[in-house]
């Protein structure tokens, strides 16, 4: 009934951009809002065999939190914290109802992709942290309306957000060579440094506040296929969403105290016990986004195609939180509710059931026939308790094996 976003079955682009991510069509996943396959199935009322689960090289215990890295783990974590207030699109603009391709945790300057120069990042963002994006539009289809990002930069210093939002918007948008850009000046917010290129239909935005620097970008992508096609004049920037993003997000920004940087390194890995009972993924595998951390209901949402869909979903089920490994793990209220999100979550008129791997047969498999290349053909999903897991794979046997590996993990949860 619902669609996902976040990795859930697909490759996706690692970009803030979303008219590049667009333009490579990464943008199916796992969970469609289509109402076919999710029919109840007798065999699914089975229980498991343990004896019998083909869990290849996984993990199939509760795996010890323990990191080799507390320095760098802790950057990730602070980023999570923030994703966990920070508003998604539509509490921005409400017309925004569908996510974009952001990538949403970013620590490296590639994060940003194509669509500003990132060339000199180290040194124009001296002192950055960790940063969180969001992203919508108003539709599924890319090429209608618009897209907004809006990220948040955390830095060690009120001073080094401050440089850093200067040199990123003088390094500024990656166009092409003479492209016009125009410095704008909000006087909502004096502080932005605002670049627009008209003909591109794309404004950017850096505000200095504190520790942090929210960025925002909008990309009027329907004005510029406007303006190409029937040769129209650009239209003007649009420099009241952006002091809008600016003032949404600085008011949840109350809410986030920033860690000192000499205690990132104490923050908790596993404050809610998720991680040690989800999938760990493999070395050098691209799943979830590469991301291993716990996302509360809220932050979850960012990762989630249609918001107002899942956010009905969620608050039905309890949702209490998403875990990323190997697959995502997630926590809702009780057991029915886990079987309420199962039955509602996953359904697609492009998959298909399958049969589920052998002594498994709660688990709901599907593959993939449809026209988007970039999905990945098999997944599974499975409920234990008031646990929802889903993996996905491009072969049917590793994706039988990873979700046979995240069930014996819950089920062996003692």
């Amino acid at each position: 009934m619902f669609d996902m976003r976040h990795d859930l079955g697909r490759l996706r682009s690692a970009r803030i951009g979303v008219r590049a991510a667009a333009a490579t069509a990464l943008a199916i996943s796992v969970l469609v809002s289509a109402g076919c396959g999710s029919e109840s199935h007798a065999a699914e009322k089975q229980s498991a065999d343990l004896d019998k689960l083909d869990t290849g090289n996984y993990a199939t215990k509760p795996q010890d939190q323990s990191i080799s890295d507390p320095a760098k783990r802790g950057r990730v974590l602070e980023g999570l914290r923030l994703g966990n207030v920070l508003p998604i699109a539509s509490e921005i603009d409400p017309t925004l109802t569908h996510n974009g391709s952001a990538k949403n945790l970013f620590t490296e300057a590639n994060s940003f992709g194509d669509l500003i120069k990132v060339d000199h990042f180290s040194d124009d963002a001296r002192g950055f942290i960790v940063g969180f994006a969001t992203s919508g539009r108003p539709s599924e289809d890319v090429n209608l309306g618009y897209t907004l990002t809006d990220a948040v930069m955390i830095f060690d210093s009120d001073a080094d957000a401050t440089a850093a939002a200067d040199a990123l918007s003088r390094s500024g948008l990656a166009l092409k060579d003479g492209t016009a850009v125009d410095p704008l000046q909000s006087t909502q917010h004096p502080a932005a440094r605002v670049i627009w290129a008209p003909t591109e239909q794309r404004l950017a935005s850096w505000y200095p506040t504190g520790k942090f620097v929210i960025f925002t970008m909008i990309d009027q992508v329907e004005n510029k296929s406007v303006e190409e096609a029937f040769g129209v004049a650009p239209e003007p920037a649009p420099l009241a969403l952006a002091d809008k993003a600016i003032d949404v997000t600085t008011d949840r920004l109350k809410n986030f105290q920033p860690t000192a940087p000499d205690q990132l390194s104490s923050l908790p890995n596993d404050s809610n016990g998720m991680l040690r009972l989800t999938l760990p993924r493999p070395a050098g595998d691209p799943t979830a986004n590469a991301l291993t951390g716990v996302l509360d209901q809220h932050g979850a949402l960012h990762t989630v195609a249609d918001t107002a869909k899942y956010q009905a979903l969620f608050e039905k089920t309890g949702v209490e939180a998403f875990s990323y490994g190997a697959g995502i793990l997630v926590k809702t209220r009780d057991a029915a509710s886990a079987q309420t999100f199962l039955d509602t979550a996953f359904a697609s008129r492009f998959k298909h059931r399958i049969d589920p791997p052998a002594g498994l047969p709660a688990a709901q498999c599907l593959k993939y026939h449809g026209p988007n290349d970039y999905v990945a053909p098999f997944t599974c999903n499975v409920a234990y308790g008031q646990y929802v897991a889903t993996v996905w794979s491009q072969q049917q046997q590793d994706a039988y094996q990873r979700i046979s590996a995240q069930y014996a993990i819950l089920a062996n949860n003692k």
